[in-house]
Order: C-alpha cells, then sequence, then structure tokens
C-alpha cells in the first residue's frame, strides 16, 4: 500500500516533557489519596483536569443540556468553567456499588446454642437478608444433575418452609474441573434450594479436606433470593446439624453505593467525525478496595498510581492542549472529544457508562485512541504496546511507519482490560498505548519520580502524527476481531507470581518480574527465565498459562520447567 501522510506539526519533546512532569507530579501527589473512583481525591483531580481544559479552545460536554440534544451541541455552555473553573457540565456521574460489607447483625442459633460469627460460621457473600426459624432438611450435597447419575432432591419432602443442609464441594471432592464442577458452585446450589422451595441453606463441610466457601463479600457478587450460611468444620462436629433440627439465623450484606465521574470536553470544528481521545485518571486509593499487589503485610498505603494512570491522563490534557491550539490543517480535519475515566480500576466503570449514555453522538465517532500506562519507555528497547490495529484496515501501516525511533509491539484485538474495549464494543476502531507493566505496578512505589518524561513525550507526539493521519473527512472501517472470550476464561486459586513480559512475542511466557516469597520466587526462577513448561502443562502463551494454573489448588507441589539462557531447569513449585 502507498500513500503519503500530510505532515505534522509536532510539540517540542523538551517543553511538553516538562508541562507531563508537572499533570504526572499534581495527580500523583500524597495529597490526592490514590485518587479512589467516588472519593473527595477524584474530586480534586477531575478538578486538576477541569482547570486545565477550561484555558483550552474546549466546552463541557459531560452532561446533556436540559434543552435536549447532547452536550457537544450547547453552544451556550461554551464558556463553563472559564476562569473560576466550575465542575458543571464537564463531569458526567455514575453510580455503582462500590463495595459490600456484612451488615452489623449476624446471628445463628442450632437447637439452643448460639454460634459466634466469624469462629463457628460465616454469611457467604452470595446470602441474601433476612431473618429465619425453622426445621433443617439435609439434601446431601445440594446437587440435581441426573444426566450424572446423581440426584441429592430424587425422593426428597417438599422443603416448602425448610432450611436446606447441604453439605460443600461434590462427590468429586473439591475438584472445580470434575464432571460436577459446575454443580458444585454455592450460587448454584443456593439458587436451586430456591426452587426446590428452601427459605434458607446452612452448608457443612462434611471432611477435614472439604473447602469452606470464601467469607469475604465482593461489590460484583450476586445476592441470592434467600440467606446462606456455612459452618466451620469444628462447630459441624460439636452440633451435629441434621433433619429435624431447629434452627434460627439472621443475615444481610450491605452494599455502599457511590458516585464516580468522567470529565468530558469538546473541540469543534465543524467536521462530520470526531475522534475520542481517553484516558482513566482513577487509582486503587489505599488500595483497601482491592486490586493492590503489595504483599508486604505493611497494610494499607497510598496508591499514586503516576503510570497508572496519571501518565496518560497527563498526555491526554497536553493532546488538548495541542489540538486546540495547532494551525495545522490535518488536525482541523475532525473535531475531538476529550475524555478522563474514573473507575478503570473497579471495571472499566466510566467508559462502559459512557458508551451506553453517550453525550455525544457514537454515530459519529470515527476512532478512538486510549492512553494507558505511558509513563515507563524503555530507553534501550524502546519497546510500546499498540493494540487495536486489526479493528481498521487503515491502522496496521500507520502504527508501524509513524512509528519514528518507537518500536510498536502490535495486536490486533479491539477488547482488553482498559477504556478502548467499551468503545470497541460500539464497533468503533480503537487503539490503546502502553509501554508496559513494571514492579511497581499497582503498588504504593508507582510513583512521580520513576516517570521517563521524555518517552511520555515521544509516545505524544506519536500519537498526533497517529491521528493526523487518519483519511480526513471519513469514517474508518471498523473490524471486529477474534477476540478471547473472557466470560469462559478459566478460573484458579492460585498465582504464581511472576510478572509476565507482555511483549514477548516467542513461545512461552517470559518472566518480567518475580515477586519475592510466592511460589515463583521460592522455586528460585528468576527475571529473564522463560516458562514452557507447568506439571504436565506446556505454557506456550498467556492464555496457556492462565489455562495451566486454573488445574492447580493451594497446596499443591508441580514442576516447572524454564530456560535460563541455553539450559532448561526443572524446578519444584509448591502453590
Amino acid at each position: 500500500m502507498v500513500f503519503s501522510f500530510r505532515a505534522s506539526a509536532q510539540m517540542q519533546v523538551d517543553a511538553l516533557a516538562d508541562r507531563l512532569r508537572l499533570h504526572v507530579y499534581a495527580l500523583s501527589d500524597d495529597s490526592m489519596a490514590g485518587r479512589q473512583t467516588g472519593s473527595a481525591e477524584e474530586h480534586k483531580a477531575a478538578q486538576h483536569i477541569i482547570g486545565a481544559f477550561s484555558e483550552l479552545k474546549l466546552r463541557p460536554a459531560g452532561e446533556r443540556p436540559k434543552t435536549g440534544g447532547t452536550a457537544a451541541e450547547g453552544v451556550g455552555a461554551a464558556a463553563q468553567g472559564v476562569g473560576a473553573i466550575a465542575s458543571e457540565g464537564w463531569k458526567q456521574g455514575f453510580t455503582f456499588t462500590a463495595r459490600k460489607e456484612f451488615a452489623p447483625l449476624q446471628t445463628l442459633r442450632i437447637r439452643k446454642s448460639v454460634l459466634v460469627w466469624g469462629k463457628d460460621w460465616h454469611t457467604l457473600p452470595e446470602s441474601g437478608a433476612g431473618f429465619i426459624k425453622g426445621s433443617l432438611q439435609d439434601v446431601g450435597y445440594g446437587i440435581s444433575a441426573p444426566d450424572l447419575g446423581h440426584d441429592d432432591y430424587a425422593g426428597q419432602p417438599n422443603l416448602a418452609g425448610k432450611i436446606a443442609l447441604i453439605r460443600v464441594n461434590s462427590p468429586d471432592g473439591n475438584n472445580p474441573h470434575g464432571k460436577f464442577g459446575p454443580h458444585s458452585l454455592p450460587a448454584r446450589k443456593i439458587r436451586l434450594a430456591f426452587e426446590k422451595g428452601a427459605k434458607a441453606v446452612v452448608f457443612y463441610p462434611g471432611s477435614d479436606e472439604d473447602m469452606i466457601p470464601t467469607a469475604k463479600p465482593d461489590r460484583r457478587t450476586q445476592s441470592a433470593e434467600l440467606p446462606a450460611v456455612c459452618l466451620s468444620r469444628s462447630a459441624y462436629l460439636e452440633l451435629k446439624p441434621e433433619t429435624g433440627v431447629a434452627v434460627q439465623l439472621q443475615t444481610g450484606v450491605d452494599a455502599l453505593q457511590v458516585t464516580g465521574h468522567n470529565v468530558v470536553a469538546f473541540l469543534d470544528h465543524g467536521a462530520a467525525y470526531t475522534v475520542v481521545v481517553g484516558a482513566h485518571y482513577d487509582h486503587l486509593g489505599d488500595g483497601t478496595w482491592g486490586g493492590s499487589l503489595q504483599r508486604d503485610g505493611s497494610g494499607p498505603a497510598i496508591h499514586n498510581g503516576a503510570d497508572d494512570n496519571a501518565s496518560g491522563t497527563a498526555g491526554l490534557i497536553e493532546l488538548a492542549r495541542y489540538f486546540s491550539n495547532t494551525d495545522n490543517p490535518a488536525a482541523k480535519a475532525f473535531n475531538y472529544l476529550f475524555m478522563a475515566f474514573s473507575g478503570e480500576e473497579l471495571g472499566l466503570l466510566g467508559s462502559a457508562y459512557f458508551a451506553k449514555n453517550p453525550t455525544y453522538p457514537l454515530n459519529q465517532v470515527a476512532a478512538m485512541i486510549n492512553l494507558d500506562m505511558i509513563g515507563r519507555l524503555d530507553s534501550q528497547s524502546r519497546s510500546i504496546g499498540v493494540y487495536g490495529v486489526g479493528t481498521s484496515p487503515i491502522w496496521r501501516v500507520r502504527v508501524d511507519s509513524l512509528a519514528g525511533n518507537l518500536k510498536p509491539k502490535t495486536h490486533e484485538s479491539g477488547s482488553g482490560s482498559s477504556d478502548h474495549t467499551s468503545f470497541y464494543l460500539q464497533d468503533i476502531p480503537v487503539l490503546h498505548l502502553f509501554t508496559g507493566t513494571h514492579t511497581d505496578y499497582h503498588k504504593p512505589s508507582d510513583d512521580a519520580d520513576r516517570i521517563n518524561f521524555t518517552g511520555m513525550a515521544e509516545v505524544v507526539n506519536y500519537v498526533v502524527r497517529l491521528i493526523e493521519s487518519i483519511p480526513p473527512s471519513e469514517k474508518p472501517v471498523f473490524v471486529r476481531t477474534t477476540d478471547s472470550d473472557r466470560s469462559s476464561a478459566p478460573s484458579f486459586k492460585v498465582t504464581l507470581g511472576i510478572m509476565p513480559d507482555y511483549f514477548y512475542e516467542g513461545r512461552g511466557v517470559r518472566i518480567d518480574g518475580v515477586t519475592p516469597n510466592r511460589p515463583a520466587g521460592r522455586a528460585g526462577m528468576l527475571k529473564g527465565d522463560l516458562l514452557i513448561e507447568l506439571g504436565s502443562y506446556e505454557t506456550a502463551d498467556m492464555d496457556a498459562y492462565m489455562k495451566a494454573l486454573s488445574a492447580f489448588s493451594k497446596g499443591q507441589t508441580t514442576t516447572a520447567r524454564v530456560m535460563r539462557g541455553d539450559q532448561i531447569l526443572e524446578l519444584t513449585v509448591t502453590f
């Protein structure tokens, strides 16, 4: 394919690096407390972004104007936020369940014994809420699978008004990948008991080997239709509950609702189509809501997220500055929607909300460019991950031809664990830029003094070249890529404690970092090793590696084969 790109007016690298440095240091300062979605510090970070946007030729596009239409059409909002840095109009709010916690009052009495919550029993995260009195009905494993020759409900009396007594796991024991695997899940057993008429469920471990379900609620866990609790092994042995025994219980799971905010700005060039440029500005707060990879037992600590993703947010601001001020005709071929998303760390919440509740017509969006962790460009390899090149025929030749001294490692898929996925799922061509993981990822040590600001400036200029190369007045063709089915991805109970090199393209999983005192570290694996087998499973790529992990449980021992230099070593791994 032969074509010429229009000249691109690049920003001067040193001056750009200085501006990027100011934004990253401001956004990742301890005073931002990790920019947890919905927190006061999220608002503070949003104000920094709004302050920068309000100095430019942008207008607020976070809310639909009261007159109808889209925020981008609200010409009267153009002056809003200038000078006083008002929030109105710039923000788009979205409310979500931030976390779930067990209610203060949890009680269980069997016969006349009052059991201690957290010691003798616990509430399941899937539990419904309520106060229940009734008698037990033993239904074995609580599994109905006639096709597998097993039905615990066959011949049982009506469970209406009863409390189902159910053994955890399955006739296969603790094997989640055995023939009874799907039937052994607590949520499935609770649902079946509900369908059979039970008004509560009491689980119990029938042997010392039985694995007890987790006692930690997750914000994404759906509450069941009826209360569900689980006895400890010692309480079960002491009480020996059986059919006919009287039980009284009370359970509850409280959901904490929080509102996060996207920041959205529109640059109107009067063009037919618009390019979206996005980056998430939220991070992990002090790590107590989850996501932290700090394992030193030091407790909650501010996770500043300088690379993840103050770096991408700083790049977003400077791209808005460039496209607001440039006279380059190539830059004015499109309008621009600059979006700072929140809730990315909790599951792409902000971008997914915008995609379903757009303040600008998505059918007028030509492409979406996402910046996530662009602050650690390696000065030697100069590798940069560019994801989504398969989402439009225009991308691949441009990604390679316009890279300059950067070395793109391209990936076809338009889906992944960052905000570009929300737009890809709306049939919009996407590109996602990423300079790689590192040992500070999701730890308190991801600080601004570790950022390569000159490298960041080069990445931002690369994005300018890519955007200005998009054919003018034209909506690029969208292509749906071959994506792995994330809903069927294997679940696993163990981790190896390595950081894979996501840029490695050979066979095997190259280790980019080893966490001390985790299975890999204890086994003697080192950074630079190539993991080629785990047990009897070949780890040919990341998918194979994840499937291999899913086959192991905590406490199991296996062998791992790694290539170190030209030697193949066999190491013993205990999970």
